[in-house]
């Protein structure tokens, strides 16, 4: 009876310690930073004049009355993005295009040059070879550059590095004319403590 009752008393402790183990165990922030890669974000696919809000900081696409603030990041239509700045927005945004990088290599954004967004100009420039794609006459294939990063500032003034992969729905690695396009897959790197820092100190 006694052998019974300090197992019982034993297997209780080993059940609380590891209760109170696990209530002071930190989860990881939601907002910490970290690489995300987003698949198929439409682009007015239906050529309905139409775009599409998005929002770094909870990988959220943005719609009502929330595109008319700062609450959104960047936009999408088409080939074109707009940033939450200028003519497109009320928000803090702007973007710089970097070229001849790698994605993993941009530790920081640079603290001057953006550009904003006015009627006709993007901050991102549009057309091909200017800004983040190439546009094939020959097979009418969109491409994204190589070895361009987009340095976003956010409608709330922070920063994010943005490397597009795809033009077309689920990312073939050869697109071709059947291919759907208008769907966005990009990897981004988001940093919410405001710093221009892409790496956790």
């Amino acid at each position: 009876m006694k052998l019974l009752y300090s197992l019982i008393l034993f297997v209780l402790f080993i059940f609380y310690s590891g209760c109170k183990d696990d209530e002071i165990v930190d989860p990881p922030a939601a907002s910490s930073p970290q690489e995300h890669t987003m698949d198929n974000i439409p682009a007015d696919t239906g050529s309905q004049n139409k775009t599409t809000y998005f929002r770094f900081k909870d990988s959220t696409i943005v719609t009502g009355s929330d595109t008319a603030t700062v609450n959104w990041d960047i936009a999408l239509k088409s080939t074109t993005i707009y940033t939450n700045s200028g003519s497109s927005g009320s928000g803090q945004g702007g973007a710089l295009v970097l070229t001849n990088v790698d994605f993993s290599s941009v530790d920081e954004a640079p603290e001057t040059g953006y550009k904003i967004d006015s009627i006709g100009a993007p901050a991102i420039p549009t057309g091909s070879g200017n800004g983040w794609y190439l546009y094939d006459f020959a097979t009418n294939i969109i491409s994204p550059l190589p070895g361009v990063v987009l340095i976003i500032k956010t409608g709330e003034g922070k920063y994010a590095k943005v490397q597009i992969l795809s033009y077309y729905k689920d990312a073939p690695t050869n697109p071709t004319a059947s291919d759907r396009s208008r769907f966005y897959t990009f990897k981004y790197y988001y940093q919410p403590d405001g710093s221009i820092h892409f790496h956790e100190d």
